[in-house]
């Protein structure tokens, strides 16, 4: 097991109280685990029969593919008809400022517009792909924020950390890579999710060159860490072509190869859209190295390109900024033309003075662009003392069965037993569009349904990738535990994450600890080494599962309990006779939901404008404390001494995070708009609710729209 002692937000869970339970899966037939198998992508397959010349004038492709259950395409298939006159005239413009408030739905959009990126020059290095990565990295947390500057996190440290050979010895937490071989996405992914990085650029800056160090020159202290990342839909191509080499027309295939609908391909584009909106630039690859696809024959001063050659070999990472649905065709030129208008806006890493400024417009035709995509979702600083983990390097293959959608896979962490740690979070990375309920044995390492604790589960499916669960925070006692997550997929089959050992790749230091297992009915558990799945070495593979703990020093605690210090009694000789009363003069107090709490509010500030004849403490959602310094959030709750809980309602906070954004903003359009997909519910449509009327309405927006200005 690597530990490290780095890493904030977590994917959106709905955390249930502790309790003991055991694990049923559905379904009164279960498949064997003989009948588990790898799913391999078509490039992934051309690659590993490549030659090793071949193989390393190239990138390793990801080696499965997305497949997007039909339950999320349907909720992508949308049209579009513009912003109502009305709010543009809130907005004071006669067209929409926020080209991110239309999402998907605009014909054009560009994060250039909305956020003051950097266009960057990698030089000689062969870093493009820790430049593309980190740029998802940044515009993520901008938009997270709110801020249009975007941080400024070390590609340097990225390509350095990862690797193996140093002047001075060898990097123990290196893959099985050298700096100036180029790196692949899902190295830089793993990177940043299991403590590694990332670092700031001014902690170690870029520099022109990929010679040897030093090891003490990578030991950098971890600013941002990743907690959410979606592998994004794979959209296969297949052309047909005139004598020239114009594209006649083309079929786009899924993972499956059926041929994707027309409402089906919007939907996925859609996905990749409203990505960029919301989450910020995305990751991708190209072949840049093929002048005949560049619309100039001086390829510097190119400003399109459209590769329709299935057999090429990518070779170089870019950056996805934004799109034009109306980008004429005829820009690409006579013998790369593709067949509809259309591309991407694509974010290059030579400089300014080359291409469009560094941009550059990618057919949404081209054969790369869309075969392998990454996006952050959510980042954070450092909140963990320790994190737990068998998969350092990070999933590489998909396996499973498509017999049932649900089952369960497993791992056991040693640890030491004299130290008071409570676990927090649990990270898993996902296949597939899953649900997920995560399980905990705090005193050792039996996988028996009578030694498990619910500790949490989600609500809404997961995406493909990585997300860090928050639960029921859970003290370990023994001296191992064993963390179980049941996945409930949206698609017909259970598929599950392996690292493994792929040979004469990054992935050649891969070995098992002997401690990974996966269920297929919950209570009969196989060890992934003893499995025999055809072409993966599976004495070599874990599952990927991550734990990450707190010293209890700094804990928090679980949901207040009698005994809480914070939560007291209020004296009286007769208690039946004492009815708790809340009343504030600064909130609207009704229907168990505290309202209209200012944007920025500290829990301290909070309480104080709170008169109560009772104990009282404020607590996160899933029971967590709150500290007296923290902001509140829409969703936290005010737990009084008798056990009764009240809502807690942020002004504009619909995204509830305790601020007032642009996201918040956006939201309230869309839901205002009834743009399916987008409805508000539950506590956030009370956030939404600005005039706590009861009612959400063009008054509510145009109140937000002011606040929103105000700060």
């Amino acid at each position: 097991m690597k530990k490290n002692n780095f890493f904030n937000r977590k994917a959106k869970a709905i955390l249930g109280t502790t309790f003991l339970a055991s694990i049923v899966l559905t379904g009164n037939v279960f498949a064997t685990s003989s009948e588990l198998k790898i799913e391999t992508s078509e490039a992934y397959e051309i690659w590993s029969n490549f030659t090793e010349e071949q193989k390393s004038q190239s990138v390793m492709p990801r080696a499965y593919d997305v497949e997007i259950p039909d339950s999320i395409l349907s909720e992508y298939e949308y049209e579009y008809n513009g912003m109502p006159k009305v709010l543009n005239q809130l907005l004071g413009k006669t067209s929409n400022p926020f080209s991110n408030v239309g999402n998907a739905k605009d014909s054009r959009f560009n994060l250039a517009e909305e956020l003051n990126l950097r266009v960057e020059h990698q030089g000689t290095t062969t870093e493009c792909w820790a430049f593309s990565l980190l740029k998802s990295v940044e515009t993520s947390q901008a938009l997270q924020e709110g801020n249009k500057d975007i941080g400024n996190l070390s590609e340097r440290h990225m390509d350095y950390a990862t690797s193996r050979t140093f002047l001075d010895g060898i990097n123990e937490a290196g893959f099985d890579r050298e700096v100036g071989k180029g790196g692949l996405f899902v190295v830089g992914l793993a990177y940043l999710t299991n403590g590694q990085g990332a670092v700031l650029e001014s902690d170690m800056p870029f520099a022109d060159e990929e010679t040897r160090i030093n090891l003490r020159e990578i030991d950098k202290d971890v600013d941002t860490i990743v907690n959410d990342y979606y592998t994004l839909p794979t959209i296969h191509k297949e052309y047909e072509k005139d004598s020239k080499g114009n594209t006649l027309s083309v079929k786009y295939k899924k993972a499956n190869g059926v041929e994707y609908k027309d409402n089906e391909l919007k939907a996925v584009r859609n996905i990749i859209k409203t990505h960029l909106v919301e989450n910020g630039a995305i990751a991708s690859m190209t072949g840049g190295n093929y002048a005949e696809f560049y619309n100039n024959a001086i390829l510097q001063e190119s400003t399109a390109y459209n590769c329709n050659v299935s057999n090429n070999i990518r070779d170089h990472a870019i950056t996805i900024v934004g799109w034009d649905d109306n980008y004429p065709k005829e820009n690409f030129g006579e013998g790369k033309m593709p067949s509809t208008d259309g591309a991407y806006i694509v974010l290059n890493t030579y400089g300014t003075e080359v291409f469009d400024e560094g941009y550059m417009y990618i057919s949404y035709e081209d054969f790369f662009i869309e075969e392998e995509l990454y996006g952050i979702v959510s980042t954070g600083k450092v909140d963990y003392e320790n994190i737990y983990q068998h998969d350092y390097y990070g999933g590489i293959y998909k396996i499973g069965l498509n017999t049932q959608s649900t089952g369960s896979i497993a791992t056991i962490y040693d640890r030491d037993e004299t130290k008071n740690e409570k676990l927090t979070s649990v990270g898993v990375t996902l296949s597939d569009y899953a649900n997920v309920e995560i399980y905990v044995n705090p005193n050792g390492s039996s996988l028996s349904s009578y030694e498990l604790i619910k500790v949490g589960e989600t609500t809404e499916a997961l995406t493909p990738g990585f997300h860090r669960v928050d639960i029921t925070p859970t003290k370990l006692t023994g001296q191992s535990f064993a963390v179980v997550v049941k996945q409930i997929s949206e698609n017909s089959g259970f598929y599950f994450q392996l690292e493994a050992n792929v040979a004469n790749t990054a992935y050649g230091l891969v070995d098992s600890e002997n401690k990974s297992y996966f269920s297929l009915n919950g209570s009969t558990w196989s060890n992934i080494t003893n499995l025999n799945v055809a072409g993966i070495d599976m004495s070599k593979a874990d599952v990927c599962i991550k734990a990450y703990t707190i010293n209890s020093d700094d804990e928090l605690t679980e949901e207040p309990e009698e005994n809480d210090p914070e939560i007291k009694e209020p004296e009286n000789d007769n208690p039946e006779e004492t009815k708790i009363e809340v009343t504030s003069n600064e909130y609207t107090i009704k229907d168990g939901y505290i309202m209209n709490i200012e944007y920025n509010t500290n829990k301290k500030d909070f309480l104080d404008n709170i008169k109560v004849n009772s104990g009282k403490n404020v607590i996160n959602s899933d029971g967590s404390a709150v500290k007296d310094d923290d902001v509140i959030k829409t969703g936290m709750k005010l737990r009084l001494s008798d056990g009764s809980i009240y809502i807690l309602v942020v002004r504009g906070d619909i995204n509830m995070d305790g601020r007032v954004s642009l996201t918040d903003l956006s939201k309230l359009i869309l839901h205002y708009n009834e743009v399916k997909g987008f409805e508000l519910d539950g506590d956030s449509l009370k956030g939404a609710d600005m005039n706590v009327d009861g009612v959400v309405n063009l008054v509510d927006v145009s109140q937000l729209l002011v606040l929103y200005n105000s700060i």
